[in-house]
């Protein structure tokens, strides 16, 4: 096997010192001549030079590692956005190092306090840690960089990006009633996170506006306690919603819910029991995750960019990390609503 090249070998072809050339490939601000410093970067393009990032890391002293928090990486909301945080950071010559919190506050704090141990250079993460001091306390006296996203934090000085999931919320309701839809549930798991209470307040909202009174009845919420935001307990969440839903006679409508993952599987269990979807009731999801598009009938969801979050968050704590002079800066995703065939529009002769 061909060895790989050094900066010894590209000392040796340019006639300079390995000193020079460690110089010029790592843009040392130490001056070397014009003319040497472009002999040297044409001889490493030859030979195909690669420098040894982990070994750069360790005589350095910088870190070039990233450490990414989120609930799961089995939900594919969260498995989109991982994948543009690894993409921003192996552009710019960083290692991302992914670690699930599986919605637990204590496994949360145990993965920040082994990625201070290991000295990373930032931290991007979606926090469920309430009213704590400790990742503002600790970030700041190991001068870590934070960005946050998806469930944001007021009291905590960070760069963010988040989503307006109120206005997603009302977006959702709001269609369902242009298509004329009533009488419209809403199913959910625990209200226990930000991001639930908003939309629901959303869909508070969007009745009261179009003159619709709000019955407590048709807000469900399960028991079900998430231990790990993962793709399949969202799905069999929303298993359990349907069967909750069903305990009543009279059907809605349409149906508002969480996330795509607990749609699909409302649709599942409504299926199963013989219940058609738009048919006998209508469906809206929360994220745009991929599959949401590949079911039958395909979902009509409100779009929560996980992708271009991810990627917004990681520029955001790279620029943080590299000294680049940005405000704290709080962007607030928009949603819209992706029309598929989850909903059917009811005509005024059926309605009345």
């Amino acid at each position: 096997m061909k060895k790989k090249p050094t900066i010894s070998d590209i000392a040796k072809l340019a006639n300079v010192s390995i000193a020079t050339v460690s110089r010029v490939l790592s843009n040392s601000d130490y001056p070397v001549k014009e003319e040497v410093r472009q002999k040297i970067l044409g001889i490493s393009k030859e030979v195909n030079y690669k420098p040894n990032i982990f070994g750069k890391m360790l005589k350095g002293g910088s870190s070039k590692e990233i450490g990414v928090i989120i609930p799961s990486v089995t939900n594919p909301f969260y498995a989109q956005l991982v994948s543009a945080v690894e993409k921003q950071c192996i552009n710019r010559g960083y290692i991302p190092l992914i670690c699930s919190s599986y919605n637990n506050p204590k496994m949360e704090k145990r993965h920040i306090d082994i990625l201070f141990q290991k000295q990373v250079a930032g931290i991007v993460m979606s926090t469920i840690r309430k009213d704590d001091p400790f990742l503002n306390i600790e970030a700041h006296d190991k001068n870590v960089k934070v960005v946050l996203f998806d469930q944001t934090r007021t009291d905590l000085q960070y760069d963010s990006v988040s989503f307006d999931f109120r206005k997603g919320g009302y977006m959702a309701v709001d269609y369902l009633i242009q298509c004329g839809h009533k009488d419209i549930a809403f199913l959910t798991a625990p209200i226990d996170r930000k991001s639930r209470k908003m939309i629901l307040e959303g869909y508070k909202q969007a009745l009261k506006i179009n003159g619709i009174m709000y019955n407590s009845k048709r807000v469900i919420i399960s028991s079900m306690i998430g231990t790990n935001d993962s793709g399949e307990f969202e799905y069999e969440n929303g298993k359990t919603l349907a069967r909750l839903l069903l305990q009543d006679k009279v059907l809605p409508d349409a149906i508002v819910t969480i996330n795509d993952m607990t749609a699909i599987g409302i649709i599942r269990e409504l299926t199963s029991e013989g219940i058609e979807v738009p048919k006998d009731v209508s469906i809206i999801g929360f994220d745009n995750i991929s599959i949401s598009s590949m079911i039958t009938p395909s979902l009509t969801t409100i779009n929560q960019p996980s992708y271009e979050t991810g990627t917004l968050a990681t520029k955001m704590l790279l620029d943080r990390i590299e000294g680049k002079e940005i405000e704290t800066n709080n962007i607030v995703m928009k949603p819209t609503l992706i029309k598929r065939d989850s909903v059917k529009k009811i005509e005024k002769e059926t309605r009345q």
